[in-house]
């Protein structure tokens, strides 16, 4: 896996538009062969300075795109008359160190094949995720987990997500939260309260605790007979 680092600074205080026009991409890029992902950074201490970092399965397929008409394209939504500083920008190839095979392969799919997993969970079923804030507010839900909670993401979004559990899985999913505590890799039951009539659901749930936000990511108990974990 390569990484194409690109740096600029705007010249003439179009950061703000830049920023937008990052925003609104037209994604042209996300079905290219061996594109793996984009992000977009704005330097915290001078806010002209964008980095454009865009994971590739080799360096091939970036040249390909780099070189083709649909990047070209892909940077007409940028402001007109832009102003870049020439002298500071760069295009920087990075490799990434890795032996590709065993433990190895599967953890770099997560962030390799996030297309293919963001595809899974918008059509799974079975995979239900919902992200929020610290405090609990809904940030965005798999379709899934929108069905359960019943209503769709412009319905939820604002809305606590405490609101949804029985009142005991509410309080631990609370202090799982508030403690900070990042153990990703263990299973614990929570138990959903859908609209009236649908009953509860209890979910076997995975939970990743940032400083900003949480994610919890489960399927029912019944398709995989989990138990809780030992803590």
């Amino acid at each position: 896996m390569i990484i194409a680092m690109s740096r600029f600074r705007v010249k003439n205080s179009r950061e703000q538009d830049v920023r937008q026009a990052f925003l609104d991409r037209p994604r042209f890029v996300d079905n290219q062969i061996g594109f793996l992902g984009l992000e977009v950074f704005q330097d915290q201490t001078d806010g002209a300075v964008f980095y454009l970092v865009t994971r590739w399965s080799d360096a091939s397929s970036f040249r390909t795109w780099h070189s083709s008409h649909a990047h070209k394209h892909s940077h007409e939504p940028m402001p007109k008359g832009l102003k870049l500083d020439n002298a500071f920008t760069e295009l920087r190839i990075l490799e990434r160190v890795e032996g590709g095979r065993g433990h190895d392969a599967f953890e770099h799919f997560t962030g390799d094949w996030g297309a293919l997993t963001r595809a899974h969970l918008a059509s799974s079923s079975m995979m239900h995720g919902v992200v929020a804030t610290q405090d609990g507010v809904i940030l965005g839900a798999t379709a899934a987990m929108e069905r359960l909670l019943g209503g769709v993401s412009s319905r939820l979004n604002g809305r606590r997500l405490w609101e949804f559990l029985a009142p005991e899985s509410a309080n631990e999913l609370r202090g799982r939260v508030e403690a900070g505590i990042r153990r990703c890799e263990l299973r614990f039951p929570i138990t959903f309260v859908g609209p009236a009539g649908s009953g509860e659901h209890v979910l076997s749930c995975n939970l990743d605790v940032q400083p900003n936000a949480f994610a919890l990511l489960g399927e029912p108990m019944t398709t995989i007979g989990t138990q809780a974990d030992n803590e």
